[in-house]
């Protein structure tokens, strides 16, 4: 440990350094947040920006920790170091413990002596045990016949879900499915100028309108999972599931709705 306060010690002027530019960087992303969240048109928007000041937030009260361990290290522990007590004297050589060692005669194992073992000797079969042992080896053995196992009726698959256009693709559950618990959306969302997507959902089968936000995603997704749902906050009946791209301009293409039924 106190190797550790001594290399903090050494290069203390440096960590400063670094926790300084750092502070001045997070006030640019402070500065620069700021101006997004003011000029923000969607509510996505916002709440990114939110998650972008806990996270600037987050970052300087590292910072200041950093500099203050780096502070207590160079400051408090060498001078607390310094003025430590001196080790107590040792006593003098005529009043050292000496110890001998003594051989201490190890224990003699007893071993086990091996017993002779007597194999008796097989008698001949008598004529009756042959005779029966022919007539078993003559009669054909009794195959069993395998009774058939029912199968299993196949599981009900939904119907295509309804994306018009490719760059958009919610491909599980299918449209028309019914789900229950905890389920996952899989599908695609990618675009030449890809920003984010979102998946959003509303109340009854085939609407579109009246959608709330669900989940979003930073990066392209091919045939992977868009959002997690619980489907005990949903009252049961049909719900739309709506995905939508959006490009580095605030357009998007034409969403892709999928109406599932929760049966809780």
């Amino acid at each position: 440990m106190v190797v550790i306060f001594q290399i903090v010690a050494t290069y203390a002027p440096y960590i400063y350094l670094f926790c300084g530019l750092a502070a001045l960087y997070q006030l640019y992303r402070l500065w620069q947040v700021r101006s997004e969240r003011r000029q923000a048109i969607f509510s996505l928007e916002r709440e990114r920006a939110v998650r972008d000041l806990s996270s600037i937030f987050t970052v300087a009260m590292i910072l200041l920790a950093l500099m203050g361990f780096t502070y207590f290290a160079s400051r408090t522990i060498p001078q607390a170091i310094v003025a430590a007590p001196a080790a107590e004297p040792t006593l003098p050589p005529q009043f050292a413990l000496v110890i001998t060692p003594t051989n201490t005669p190890l224990p003699v194992t007893p071993t086990d002596t091996p017993t002779p073992t007597i194999t008796p000797t097989p008698e001949p079969p008598t004529p009756d045990a042959a005779a029966a042992a022919l007539t078993q080896q003559a009669l054909p053995e009794a195959t069993p016949t395998p009774t058939p196992e029912p199968e299993a009726p196949a599981a009900q698959a939904g119907a295509p879900p309804v994306c018009p256009d490719q760059r958009a693709i919610i491909s599980s559950p299918g449209n028309g499915a019914s789900v229950s618990g905890v389920f996952t959306i899989v599908g695609t969302a990618r675009h030449e100028q890809f920003s984010y997507y979102k998946v959003e959902f509303a109340p009854g089968a085939n609407v579109d309108q009246g959608f709330t936000y669900l989940a979003d995603g930073r990066g392209e997704v091919f045939g992977g999972v868009l959002a997690s749902v619980n489907s005990r906050g949903f009252a049961n009946g049909p719900w739309t599931f709506q995905l939508t791209v959006v490009d580095q301009t605030g357009n998007f293409p034409d969403p892709c709705r999928v109406t599932l039924y929760i049966a809780n």
